[in-house]
């Protein structure tokens, strides 16, 4: 074996140095690129959370929407029959349809997660939404805690969706009543709402259009937030609780700014002091007129058409089927698809208008339009379902004629029968 000399071993060494020179560079582009997909990959994780949260939710929104509705159709009943029943069992009912309505709007805060439906509006007086709020953290908090409602009723209107201005103020009052706790109630702790007098122009608020606004200030005397959690915030699932019981939080102010911004054209921000308290400013438009939704109707028509609902829930078909024969229909029921099928084709004749749920167990909701469609081109429909109408883009389900979402007012319900019955039908 003959031996290397020492130039040419040296001529190796410059050889290996070479190439380790052009090999650190790619070490070092290496990590960088490596760095680059730890971040995607969480963010991807994250995104994949939350689309399996609006996954999730679309699913659950029609079975508990379905039990909402048949809890709703009852109440509407007693509503209607309460000439016997004393003023606060009057209340008590009220406030239980108030509560299911509150329900509903848990379960449309998790559908918007993935849908950016827009929400319906009216104008409404802010009093009457934190009033409720204020009235839930007096029964269930330490009496020790004061709470101050310093907004005056009938004088502070925005137009707005009710559910999630009630969403926004007890999201806020929740996140509240834990600070306090975690610092220690002591005597002189609050949690006030208030709504400056004067009206700001939008010119003067950062990230909102020249407008007129309230600011709501919701502040209370709680634990504060030191900087680095303040700057997290509005971030979705973020939270500083810890603790197998405390799975799930951190999308309650990641809701409240989603609604404020994107749902009211408003803005939010906050002030906070470590061992001092917080305050949410809160600007939202003022509201100049009436605007969106419809008063209900307070008196009931009526009628003796046949009207067949089609649901797969037990409990929407029957409250529905116990309130519109009070109102003089008559009622066919089916369970599922195939039977609803089955009914409309031996009762095509008689049959005047039909209820249909959209998703249901042997054939859905689009299915059985369209094979109704084949039987009867004119067929009257209205489409009842957990989901916004815009969730709904197939040109067969928008062959409907009306449509409600899920849990609906008796009286809403019984509006859109007489409106679509009402209409003349086309000429063969």
């Amino acid at each position: 074996m003959v031996k290397s000399t020492y130039e040419e071993l040296e001529h190796e060494i410059s050889i290996l140095e070479q190439r380790i020179s052009h090999i650190s560079p790619l070490e070092k582009e290496l990590k960088s690129l490596e760095a680059k997909f730890s971040l995607v990959e969480k963010q991807l994780r994250q995104r994949q959370r939350m689309d399996s949260l609006g996954t999730l939710a679309q699913g659950v929104a029609h079975d508990f929407n379905n039990i909402l509705s048949g809890i709703m159709a009852y109440l509407n009943i007693l509503s209607l029959t309460n000439d016997n029943f004393s003023p606060s069992q009057k209340t008590y009912i009220q406030n239980i349809i108030n509560s299911v309505k509150r329900g509903a709007a848990t379960v449309k805060q998790f559908q918007n997660l993935s849908s950016r439906a827009a929400s319906p509006k009216e104008n409404i007086d802010i009093y009457s939404v934190a009033e409720e709020v204020f009235f839930l953290l007096e029964k269930t908090t330490d009496k020790l805690l004061e709470k101050q409602l310093d907004i005056e009723k009938g004088r502070v209107f925005v137009c707005a969706d009710i559910n999630e201005m009630h969403q926004v103020f007890m999201n806020l009052a929740t996140n509240a009543v834990h600070a306090i706790e975690a610092k220690g109630l002591k005597k002189g702790d609050y949690i006030r709402l208030s709504a400056k007098p004067e009206i700001r122009k939008g010119s003067e608020l950062k990230h909102l259009s020249d407008g007129e606004y309230y600011e709501f200030l919701f502040e209370d005397t709680g634990s504060g937030m030191p900087v680095e959690v303040l700057e997290k915030a509005f971030d979705p699932l973020f939270t500083t609780k810890t603790g197998p019981e405390n799975n799930g939080q951190g999308l309650g102010l990641a809701m409240v700014k989603d609604i404020v911004t994107k749902r009211h054209d408003g803005h939010i921000e906050v002030d906070s002091i470590p061992g001092r308290g917080t305050i949410f400013h809160i600007f939202l438009p003022r509201a100049a007129d009436a605007c969106g939704l419809e008063e209900p109707p307070t008196d009931i028509q009526g009628g003796s058409e046949t009207v067949l609902v089609v649901d797969d829930d037990i409990s929407v078909r029957e409250s529905l089927k116990s309130a519109l024969e009070d109102f003089g229909y008559r009622i066919i029921l089916a369970g599922d698809g195939e039977e609803g099928l089955a009914l409309f084709r031996e009762n095509v004749d008689v049959v005047n208008i039909v209820l249909l749920d959209m998703i249901m167990p042997k054939m859905p909701g689009r299915e059985l339009l369209r094979e109704m469609l084949k039987i009867d081109p004119d067929v009257r429909v209205i489409i009842s379902s957990g989901h916004d109408k815009n969730h709904f883009e197939d040109p067969i389900i928008k062959s409907a004629k009306n449509y409600l979402k899920k849990p609906f007012e008796i009286m809403a319900l019984e509006k859109a029968i007489r409106q679509v019955l009402d209409q003349k039908r086309c000429p063969v």
